[in-house]
């Protein structure tokens, strides 16, 4: 086992679900691990004096308020600041205000997980010695993690992609049953396999916390430049029903097509996997 799991874990918002996730899997692995929370009887700074490692483990759309409130008691050149939020930029900015050692980190896996083998996670390091970076990198991987190392702008506009953009069509999809006055309900049995799917991921985004989606979606500094496409795409689309111009409508969709080029073809391989078991569950 590593030396760098003897060192003692401090967790700001140790109480919540990602905390108390991160809080078992340093325990297992032997570290000692602290929390403050609210309630807790140390607070955020006594918990900063006595750990070698500080973990930021707070709803998204404070975090970086928390971070700026809380990182000039970090005055450990000797210790690692870490935090866990699903944005980068502003979030790591607010710990290199540290003495320390800043690396924000991405978990790219639900709190509930506790095996983690497999599962993946982004490390954007701020200030920070190419020594600590390996070695933060290295906690992770003893645990079977797969480790991407990025800048923290790169994260951020990929995480357009990879959430900003599936969970806002997510959000409208929900927005638009509401106002059509169609229960998912109503059309599930009738539905393909992969739209059944498809009703299930709105169900399952609707089901948690809303601030949490509010925030990926409305603190990503990319979001402003998809949501000017998105008004772009909407206004042509809306032209060419009222129109009912098909002949443009293809012509859009196979610009896309293009540009998606080998993609489609293998996501529809693999979508047709997926179909396949769901159709072996009944």
């Amino acid at each position: 086992m590593q030396e760098c799991f003897k060192k003692t874990v401090g967790i700001i918002g140790g109480k919540g679900k990602t905390g108390s996730q991160f809080a078992r899997f340093f325990r297992d692995f032997g570290s000692e691990v602290l929390i403050s929370d609210i309630g807790t009887e140390l607070t955020n700074g006594e918990l900063i004096e006595q750990v070698d490692v500080v973990i930021f483990s707070v709803p998204l759309h404070l975090s970086e308020e928390i971070i700026r409130e809380e990182i000039s008691q970090c005055k450990n050149k000797d210790q690692i600041v870490l935090d866990v939020s699903s944005l980068k930029q502003k979030q790591v900015k607010a710990m290199n205000k540290a003495k320390g050692q800043v690396i924000g980190m991405h978990p790219l896996f639900g709190p509930s997980k506790k095996d983690f083998e497999g599962l993946s996670m982004v490390l954007c390091p701020g200030k920070c010695s190419p020594r600590v970076i390996s070695e933060v990198r290295g906690w992770f991987e003893e645990a079977g993690m797969k480790l991407s190392v990025m800048e923290p702008d790169e994260h951020d506009k990929l995480m357009a992609v990879v959430q900003v953009i599936p969970h806002l069509k997510t959000v409208l999809a929900g927005e638009l049953l509401k106002e059509f006055g169609v229960n998912p309900k109503a059309p599930y049995d009738i539905s393909t396999p992969i739209y059944k799917l498809e009703l299930d991921i709105i169900g399952r985004i609707f089901s948690q916390d809303g601030m949490l989606y509010s925030a990926i979606i409305g603190q990503n500094p990319y979001t402003k430049t998809l949501m000017k496409s998105l008004k772009k795409i909407v206004k042509n689309y809306d032209r060419q029903v009222r129109t009912k111009d098909l002949k443009g409508m293809n012509d859009s969709f196979v610009e896309v097509q293009d540009f998606l080029g080998e993609f489609s073809k293998e996501a529809y391989r693999d979508s047709e996997r997926i179909i396949n078991e769901m159709q072996k569950w009944k």
